[in-house]
């Protein structure tokens, strides 16, 4: 495969050598971003665990699905966890993987396969759930109550929920979640009307 693929990580090591000519790494889910919306990259590999600006692989996933970036993810953990696969799904990602060069070269295998049968992209031209669309709202709604941090705060609170909930968040339980960063009776009460019409 001759086509760029990108690491984003805090560890440019764990790049396999073979792929270093065609590897280019950051350690900012941001810069990431950003990269995906103007090159052409065969694959994403970023850490799960928090990234150098605070970010983790999670975000990354749920960003690149709102952007309409279809480009396969494979968040790679030092130790698979029980259920960490449902996790990386829910949050946009392909799949989870180790953080081993076989397990890298094995996902680019895969991803050969899928991206010529367009497996992963399907799932992007769907709707997006209830679920992404309250998410979004409450990044909105939540700068009223708490400030630019709001969409910090939310990204925080789907990091704690998604292993709690690997195969998805119900929209009462994130609204709720989110409303516990809201101060006062009567404004987490507002905050939840607004959030939930």
């Amino acid at each position: 495969m001759t086509t760029a693929i990108l690491f984003v990580t805090n560890d440019a090591a764990i790049v396999p050598p073979g792929l270093a000519k065609v590897a280019k790494v950051t350690n900012s889910v941001d810069e990431a971003l950003s990269l995906c919306s103007i090159g052409r990259f065969g694959a994403v590999f970023c850490d799960a665990a928090p990234l150098a600006d605070g970010s983790s692989g999670f975000r990354l996933g749920r960003q690149m699905r709102r952007q309409g970036i279809s480009t396969p993810l494979f968040l790679m953990t030092s130790s698979i966890m029980s259920g960490m696969e449902g996790v990386a799904t829910a949050s946009g990602a392909t799949a989870s993987i180790s953080r081993t060069a076989t397990a890298i070269l094995d996902a680019l295998k895969s991803v050969g396969n899928a991206v010529t049968s367009s497996g992963p992209a399907g799932s992007l031209d769907r709707p997006l759930p209830e679920i992404d669309i309250v998410i979004e709202r409450a990044r909105v709604i939540l700068k009223k109550y708490a400030g630019p941090v709001a969409s910090m705060m939310v990204d925080d609170v789907l990091d704690d929920l998604y292993p709690q909930y690997p195969s998805g968040i119900e929209v009462e339980v994130f609204a709720h979640a989110v409303a516990a960063h809201v101060s006062g009776d009567k404004a987490r009460d507002d905050f939840l009307s607004e959030l939930l019409v």
